[in-house]
């Protein structure tokens, strides 16, 4: 049999779990590239990467295409898979914890933010049970900041009758340390919340790790954000 089946095989025979990183790449490749078989081919472009799926959930098409021999089927599937892999991560999340009561949960269920080279706004929105109904991404930025109007937060959280939301946003740089202007939208956030009886829980930075205002800011009281 084509050595291209044998991580096939070994899946079949020993399940998932066995097989390393870049032999579960080799069997979404399917084939090899240039001469090369496809361990070979799986190993160099995980290599690429430094060995890291983050930094691999974080390549755009061009990324991909910028390496010889990959194939447009490859990289959209390829993309496909981390793309799936992000969303099992927010889904499991919510499962293990409806109500997304600790920062380092909303991390997890924003991890797909860490990708995004502009900072996005997401909305997180809560149920009267505080649980989790949904979430949308309300504005785009530049690279460096991004703008958010009360009036796009809460007009989502109005239609799905939401008594509560949580804010995310992203540092594509990676330090999740809040700007001044992350504390002036904070404020202004939660101001707005409080005379439509909307509650803001949290307002949590995403990049290599996370930042959460409401926690950081216990020592002078999360009223006084």
């Amino acid at each position: 049999m084509p050595i291209e089946y044998g991580p096939r095989e070994k899946l079949l025979k020993e399940g998932s779990e066995a097989l390393e990183t870049s032999e579960l790449i080799a069997i979404l490749l399917r084939t090899g590239t240039n001469g090369k078989d496809v361990l070979e081919t799986s190993k160099e472009l995980f290599n690429k990467f430094g060995g890291s799926l983050y930094k691999m959930s974080r390549a755009t098409f061009d990324d991909f295409k910028s390496i010889k021999g990959l194939g447009d089927v490859k990289i959209v599937t390829l993309m496909a898979a981390l793309e799936l892999a992000k969303r099992l991560v927010k889904e499991e999340t919510v499962i293990l914890d409806p109500k997304l009561t600790s920062p380092e949960n909303v991390f997890q269920y924003c991890i797909d933010m860490q990708s995004y080279p502009q900072e996005i706004v997401r909305v997180i929105f809560l149920d009267t049970k505080l649980k989790v109904i949904g979430s949308k991404d309300v504005s785009k930025g530049t690279i460096n900041s991004s703008m958010a109007h009360p009036r796009d937060i809460f007009r989502e959280a109005i239609l799905r009758s939401s008594t509560g939301i949580i804010l995310a946003h992203n540092h594509p740089s990676g330090d999740p340390t809040p700007s001044k202007d992350d504390i002036e939208l904070t404020k202004k956030i939660k101001k707005a919340g409080e005379l439509l009886g909307i509650n803001l829980h949290d307002h949590v930075i995403i990049g290599q790790t996370f930042y959460s205002l409401r926690q950081k800011c216990k020592e002078i009281g999360w009223d006084n954000v």
